[in-house]
Order: structure tokens, then sequence, then C-alpha cells
């Protein structure tokens, strides 16, 4: 990987992070010799996705119904094809929902930077991107900090965040969802991102959790409540890597 594709920030405490451009991973540094990967907020927050396994039987079905026809004879090429789309339909509904959500929050970055981006042109997104102006011109903000990496070294865990902004005379840390609702795994993620905003010398007073799926819903989160819950699913990942280091 080339230097250029990295990008990096200094943290208070000595350590450095890197992470890559395009995603992929966190590394962090005491001397800027020997890099040691760093689990996302993500990762972790990702041992809770139940919901994930639903959505993902709900694409297959979907695409079982249309390929499904009643009374139309099958072949066996028909039956392996039809069986092997099947395996991959979620991949590629999450390959094109992470697309759409990729337009969409770079077009509120840009937004809440001060700048004047055209609205996306497709569906949902367009109506998303009215619905979070509407919002935050509501709201009066003022953006402190935008998809900014943030990184805990005692707890050993990376992430960015999308917003920390002052709303009401107060300073919140905000994650933009694309869903209609907030899921337990998004307060764990605000709790983590304040929990190291506060290592880095920035102690937010407030979270939420910014649903966008049908309409603005803003929902307020127990931050630290959310943080040591957080903390205690990072040990739990901890763990589990250990059982995998462990397996013969």
């Amino acid at each position: 990987m080339a230097y250029q594709d990295w990008l990096f920030k200094d943290h208070p405490s000595g350590w450095r992070l890197r992470y890559r451009r395009q995603g992929g991973g966190y590394e962090a540094s005491q001397d800027g010799e020997l890099w040691r990967p760093v689990p996302s907020v993500t990762q972790i927050t990702g041992l809770l996705h139940k919901n994930l396994h639903e959505w993902a039987v709900g694409r297959v079905v979907e695409y079982l119904k249309g390929e499904l026809v009643p009374g139309l004879p099958l072949t066996q090429g028909d039956v392996e094809r039809i069986l092997e789309g099947a395996r991959q339909a979620h991949r590629r509904a999450s390959q094109r929902a992470a697309g759409r959500g990729g337009e969409f929050h770079a077009w509120a970055q840009g937004y809440l930077r001060g700048e004047d981006p055209p609205l996306p042109e497709g569906e949902p997104e367009r109506r998303m991107a009215l619905d979070l102006k509407a919002w935050w011109e509501g709201s009066g903000g003022k953006a402190v900090r935008l998809e900014e990496a943030v990184f805990h070294p005692e707890h050993g865990y990376a992430g960015r965040t999308d917003l920390v902004a002052r709303l009401g005379g107060k300073l919140w840390v905000v994650d933009l969802k694309t869903s209609p609702r907030a899921y337990p795994e998004h307060f764990l993620q605000v709790g983590a991102y304040a929990l190291a905003l506060e290592g880095e010398g920035l102690p937010v007073e407030g979270g939420l959790v910014l649903c966008l799926g049908d309409g603005a819903f803003p929902v307020e989160v127990p931050l630290w409540e959310a943080a040591e819950a957080f903390l205690s699913l990072r040990r739990v990942w901890s763990f589990l890597e250990l059982l995998k280091g462990s397996s013969p």
C-alpha cells in the first residue's frame, strides 16, 4: 500500500493513527515504525447486527420471487443459476445500498461544510437530503468537526464521526443514518465516539442518532451508558478474536 493512500492523525497521547482513504481498516503506532491493526467501532458493534440477518433473508426471498415462475420447468442449469443468484442476492443488495449511502453521505458532508452541492438525483437520497437540510436549518446547528477519525489508545478502537456540532448551546456528536429507526448498535457507536472525543480533549455533552429513512427523526443517546455498553462489547470482541487465534 503506497504511502499516499494513507491518512494520518496524531493523538494527544503521542499515538499516531493511520487509515486508508477509501476505507479498509485502521492502524496505530507509538513510534511511527511499528504499526498494529485497530478494530473499528462498526466492526465491534457489528456483533449486534441481528437485524442484518433478517434483512439478508429478505433479499434472498425477493430474488427467488423474481426467478421462480409457477408452472415453468427448470433445467439443471437453471437450478444452479438460481441457487448461485440466491447465494449472492444479499451481497449485491448490500453493494447497491452502500453505493447509495455513500452518495448521500458525500452530499451531506459537503452541505454541512457550508458548500452548496446539487441535490442527489435519485430517490430516496434526494428526499433524505431535503429532510437533512430542513432539520439542520431548523436546529440552527454549527458544525465543529465533520467526517473525522477518532481513536482511543487505552481501549484500542477507532472510527469516523459523521458530525460534531453545536446545537442549542451544547456540543453534540451526531451519527447520520439512512434507516427509518435507530438500532442498539447505533447508540453504542455514538457512545464510542463520545468517549474517544473526550480522550482527545473535546468533551461532548450529548449524542444523537439522526434517522433519515422516513423524515428527519433525531433520537437522543444516553451517552455515557452507551459508552459503557460499548466497552463491554469491545471486551467481547477481544475474547472472540482470542478464540479465533487459539482455534486449530
